[in-house]
Formats: C-alpha cells, sequence, structure tokens
C-alpha cells in the first residue's frame, strides 16, 4: 500500500482526533515500518490494518466508521491527483463510472505494481447506482467514505447501503448508491 494512504491517515487522526491518538496507535501495533511513511514508499498493507484496529479500540469508534471518515476526507487528496483526468466530469455517477474505466488506468499507467479494486456497475433508474467492489483489501468502508467525499464534492447528497460484503464472507461487495 502506497505511503500516502499511511501519510494521509496521520493527517485525519490529527485533525479530527489529536496527534496524541496517532502516535499511540503507533506505539500499540509491531510496524516493521515504526510508524515512519514516505508518501511514494509501499508499505505492507497489514501496517493500514493494524493502525485501523487500533485507532477503533484507543477511541471506541468501530472499525467501519474509522474507515468510512477516514475515505471521506482522503477523497479531496485523490481528487486532486486524478483531477486533469476527469476535470470535465460534472455529475456524482459519471464520476464513479470514470473511477475504474479512467483513473484506475492512469494509475496502472504510472505505477505498474499498483493495486486497485475492480468496480463493475449497475443502474437500474437515474437515481441509483449499484457499485460492485471486489478487492483482496476488503476496504469497502473506505471506499463508501470516498463515494461520500466524493457526493460532497459534486454538491450531491447520496443515501448509502450496502447489501452484500466481503467482511462478511460474500465474494464481493454491493454499495448501492441512492440520490437524495
Amino acid at each position: 500500500m502506497k505511503g500516502a494512504i499511511f501519510t494521509g491517515l496521520a493527517e485525519f487522526v490529527e485533525t479530527h482526533y489529536t496527534l496524541t491518538d496517532w502516535l499511540e496507535a503507533i506505539d500499540s501495533c509491531d510496524l516493521p515500518s515504526n510508524g515512519e511513511y514516505i508518501a511514494t514508499e509501499i508499505y505492507d498493507d497489514s501496517e493500514f490494518f493494524q493502525l485501523a484496529g487500533a485507532l477503533s479500540k484507543q477511541l471506541n469508534v468501530p472499525g467501519e466508521d474509522i474507515y468510512r471518515a477516514f475515505g471521506e476526507y482522503f477523497f479531496t487528496t485523490l481528487m486532486a491527483i486524478a483531477l486533469k483526468h476527469v476535470e470535465h466530469i460534472t455529475d456524482l455517477f459519471d464520476f464513479i463510472h470514470a473511477v475504474d474505466s479512467i483513473i484506475h488506468i492512469e494509475v496502472q499507467k504510472a505505477d505498474p505494481l499498483a493495486y486497485t479494486p475492480t468496480l463493475l456497475y449497475d443502474q437500474p433508474n437515474d437515481n441509483t447506482l449499484v457499485v460492485r467492489y471486489m478487492s483482496k483489501r476488503k476496504m469497502c468502508h473506505f471506499a463508501e467514505g470516498l463515494i461520500l467525499g466524493a457526493a460532497k464534492h459534486f454538491n450531491q447528497p447520496v443515501e448509502l447501503c450496502q447489501s452484500d460484503c466481503m467482511l462478511a464472507g460474500d465474494d464481493h461487495c454491493l454499495i448501492k448508491i441512492q440520490m437524495k
């Protein structure tokens, strides 16, 4: 996992909680990096999951809420990177379709070793988009947060519902996005 995710998580915790909370999470984990991250380097996924678990426990916040809130916070960072590829898009659903068809392709071009989830889409009507999320990392709640961040960016309020979840043993996650 890219170091930018770790540095983003540190910024999120320091912004929404405290620097002390971040340092305590690092101290409570067995991290090969010792909690020292460089945005452009690659770190083992397990470090991220350890930190998220430690934060959930010490802050007494469910893990899925940590992932979701971090995803919503981190959207602006990712959007700044992807903006040149999607600046023409003005609609949330069009943007979400572009994640797999444009953004993930550009990520792979820039870093052939980068791992991105697979996203498939079904749009039963103009106000509903269902995203099938598949990833070895099983970070569907982070993906939900990114969707919520995108909804804010495009000023299009949504409600999310997840009917299937890899964390519950399903082979994919189904995230239903409903325009309000």
